[in-house]
């Protein structure tokens, strides 16, 4: 998806969230989802502005002199009543309605502009922090999706020359919209990795950076090592072109880094919300349950914890692992508290 059919969508979104808040029957929980719906993305928040009919209405409000004063008993310390004349009290209930429903919509406007400007005035910048069970889908100012996983931060820096993201620790995958004109740069401590339209995960886990390619190419550039005082700084290292399924891991101490061919798919199916295991063990599966998820697990059976699994798994779903598990396993589940499921083997 180009950033047309991005900014299209982000249109059909915002003419239906208008229609949304503008029902008075809409409920908190909607009016929470429309600002987490407005903080995915800049493209939603000037969507929204363009296509809301807030402005035009109001400039042709005519009642305004039938708003009764503010009472700020009941509206709480944030709100500051604007000095002038009052206007004496409405009389007719149909329109004490409206004035309300109009004074809701102009606080729907002010919220929304009071985004905008948080987007707009720093434009450029923009810093995403996942914890534990953390997952979101983040659309930036270029059109660019970028899926960020748990455990993750990453700040974005867009100016006119190019799009720089830097990974300070988990994983992320981006869709990059095409723009020859600015490269698209996700820099980690120990590689820099350069686009222009493609779509590819990094991770930065344990010191260890892994640049996966699931469509177009990327150029990996791995960071030299600080040189020690005795012998000759090292060289420059080279840019390595990765294609779709190769993925490159740099090491931790530095060394060269080695290009693999893998299943991009497999690699990267945590962003569409699914673990996918070949032979991995227990304990591997329950460290990336536990990574993606509230609830946590914990093996007690050091045997148990060394078994290999194979199998697939929606990443939002432990107690589907928990029940694999038992029918594979004998094993004793326990549950000491609302967050927390113990495995152990039954034989203990």
């Amino acid at each position: 998806m180009d950033y047309r059919d991005r900014r299209h969508r982000a249109a059909l979104e915002a003419a239906e969230w208008v229609m949304r808040l503008h029902d008075p029957k809409v409920t908190r929980s909607e009016r929470a989802e429309f600002v987490q719906w407005l903080r995915e993305s800049p493209l939603h928040v000037a969507e929204m502005l363009r296509v809301s009919p807030i402005h035009g209405e109001l400039a042709a409000f005519p009642y305004w002199s039938e708003i009764a004063p503010l009472d700020n008993s009941s509206a709480g310390a944030s709100v500051v009543e604007l000095s002038g004349a009052r206007a004496p009290p409405i009389k007719d209930s149909r329109s004490a309605v409206s004035v309300r429903f109009w004074l809701g919509a102009l606080a729907a406007g002010i919220a929304i502009l009071g985004i905008a400007l948080a987007y707009f005035g720093d434009f450029g910048y923009r810093t995403i922090d996942n914890g534990v069970g953390q997952r979101l889908t983040v659309t930036l100012a270029d059109g660019s999706v970028v899926r960020v996983g748990p455990e993750t931060t990453l700040r974005v820096h867009f100016n006119k020359n190019e799009r720089r993201v830097m990974l300070s620790r988990g994983e992320a995958l981006f869709r990059v919209s095409k723009d020859p004109t600015k490269p698209f740069l996700v820099e980690t401590h120990r590689a820099s990795v350069r686009a222009v339209g493609t779509a590819f995960g990094v991770e930065q886990r344990h010191d260890a950076v892994i640049v996966t390619v699931e469509e177009g190419r990327v150029a990996v550039t791995q960071a030299p090592t600080e040189p020690s005082r005795s012998i000759a700084p090292a060289p420059a290292i080279a840019e390595i072109a990765l294609d779709v399924d190769q993925q490159m891991i740099v090491p931790p101490d530095g060394s060269t880094a080695q290009v693999r061919k893998v299943d991009s798919h497999r690699e990267l199916a945590w962003a569409d919300g699914h673990l996918v295991f070949d032979h991995d063990s227990v304990a591997a599966v329950v460290q990336q349950f536990n990574r993606f998820n509230r609830v946590q697990i914990k093996v007690l059976d050091p045997q148990l914890a060394a078994r290999p699994v194979s199998a697939v798994f929606s990443v939002s779903d432990p107690e589907a692992f928990v029940t694999f598990l038992d029918a594979v396993a004998n094993i004793r589940v326990t549950h000491p508290s609302q967050d927390m499921i113990v495995i152990s083997s039954a034989n203990r």
